[in-house]
């Protein structure tokens, strides 16, 4: 990343941190010594400081609150922070008090985007710049696209087409200036933001991207068909997830890997041709190989002859079952795009739409790469709920510790056939999550509700 880059923004790491600075920054920007991105290239440095833009992205929330592994008593009880344990139990106080880095963390990649897009709009780029230019503004609205999506995830009600009018969102900066006030928007809004964003990004981005920690084109009709199908539009789901695919639609061979690898996906993204954007979230203690355990339950569900039993997971000296890394290669979780999801859109989408022989035949692309050839047999039907019911197990399977179980969670919760009561003990004490419950929308930052005196969600 170059240095051209404003200490006004490396001060700025929050909302929070914005409202509480203000004078400060206010008399920082006086000295006229400071050097403030000015050209396409110093903007796109923001946008490719890896450490700011890729890493620790906000599914924290998401993988911790969702079904997909456990801890002991002991480990619960040594977890140093109180969101962690607290949002293990689903509890009403989830941060006592302390700011959450999560939250921090999406907007100041927010500020990044908005600082670039801002900058964009004010360069008249040179014919032999358009290129430099459009990926420039293309990744400022896919970056801030990504970190809407993922807050609202967390932050939002699951979205609901008849109450989403009203339905509390997320402050929808689209500014840097930090004069400007925040609001929390609605879903509607928030979501309706989101969908401008990417697909003013689809347009503007290359493809590929010259690296996978850059967004491209493939990436930006993966994140539209993902928000579409959040919102239960499996139409424009699955046409954007066909537009991704058109693009990029690689998958792995698991029969070509050796699955007696310590970490059987390569640690460099870029080796992986699955991977579309790369993002990922490491450090968090709940979620470390020492303190983790995969219910047996979950690795009982893979077949014999499924290879991601054996690509997934391993059995540790001390009986637990751990995972083998993630799509990133080492332990840190993989919370990007990559064309095993698109598929699993487009299958789901065109299963909900009544197309039952597409849905099983790109089910079964994917399954192809997954089970062992030997013996290997197409799933066949022609009824939409069984259909429907092999690719959610499918999209459970694959999709381990990515935050799109907990997305998965607060949308088919909705539906009866599909409603999941979440179970957990502590400590002798049994703790429950019931289908729609209002804890599956996560608390605003107690900081932040004091700081903006944004509306608090129901816990």
């Amino acid at each position: 990343m170059k240095n051209h880059i404003s200490i006004a923004i490396l001060a700025l790491t929050t909302l929070s941190c914005i409202t509480a600075c203000k004078e400060e920054f206010l008399e920082v920007k006086q000295n006229q010594s400071l050097v403030i991105p000015a050209t396409i290239a110093d903007y796109q440095g923001l946008m490719d400081n890896k450490t700011i833009m890729n890493n620790n992205a906000c599914s924290e929330l998401a993988i911790i609150g969702s079904d997909e592994y456990s801890v002991s008593d002991a480990v619960w009880a040594a977890l140093p922070n109180p969101y962690q344990k607290n949002g293990y139990i689903w509890a009403k106080d989830v941060y006592e008090g302390n700011a959450l880095e999560e939250w921090n963390n999406a907007y100041w990649r927010i500020l990044y985007a908005n600082t670039a897009a801002d900058g964009a709009a004010n360069i008249k780029p040179a014919a032999a710049q358009q290129a430099e230019y459009n990926n420039l503004k293309g990744s400022a609205m896919f970056h801030r696209a990504f970190n809407f999506y993922q807050l609202a995830q967390v932050f939002c009600k699951p979205y609901n087409v008849a109450t989403a009018p009203s339905d509390p969102g997320i402050p929808i900066r689209l500014e840097a200036d930090i004069n400007l006030p925040s609001k929390r928007g609605t879903v509607a809004q928030t979501y309706g933001q989101i969908i401008k964003d990417l697909t003013t990004a689809a347009e503007l981005l290359p493809q590929p991207a010259l690296f996978k920690s850059r967004p491209s084109k493939a990436a930006a009709y993966a994140m539209l068909a993902k928000t579409f199908l959040m919102m239960g539009d499996y139409g424009k789901a699955a046409d954007y997830a066909s537009q991704s695919l058109s693009l990029h639609s690689t998958l792995n061979d698991l029969n070509t890997f050796n699955l007696s690898n310590r970490f059987t996906f390569p640690t460099d993204a870029e080796l992986n041709p699955e991977i579309l954007f790369a993002t990922g979230i490491s450090g968090i203690a709940i979620l470390t190989v020492t303190r983790i355990n995969i219910p047996a339950s979950l690795v009982n569900s893979y077949q014999s002859t499924d290879l991601r039993k054996q690509a997934y997971f391993f059995n540790n000296t001390d009986g637990r079952i751990l995972p083998k890394g993630s799509y990133k290669g080492a332990t840190t979780c993989f919370t990007g795009l990559a064309t095993d999801e698109v598929w699993l859109i487009l299958a789901e989408s065109l299963a909900r739409t009544g197309q039952v022989p597409k849905a099983m035949e790109t089910l079964n692309t994917l399954r192809k790469t997954r089970y062992n050839k030997t013996g290997y047999a197409d799933l066949i039907t022609t009824d939409a709920t069984t259909a429907l019911n092999h690719i959610l197990t499918e999209r459970k399977k694959e999709l381990l510790l990515r935050g799109t179980r907990w997305e998965d969670l607060r949308r088919l919760n909705k539906e009866p056939d599909y409603a999941t009561t979440l179970t957990r003990i502590v400590n002798g004490t049994t703790y429950t999550l019931p289908p729609n419950d209002s804890r599956y929308t996560w608390p605003i930052p107690d900081n932040e509700i004091a700081l903006s005196n944004f509306q608090q969600n129901p816990r």
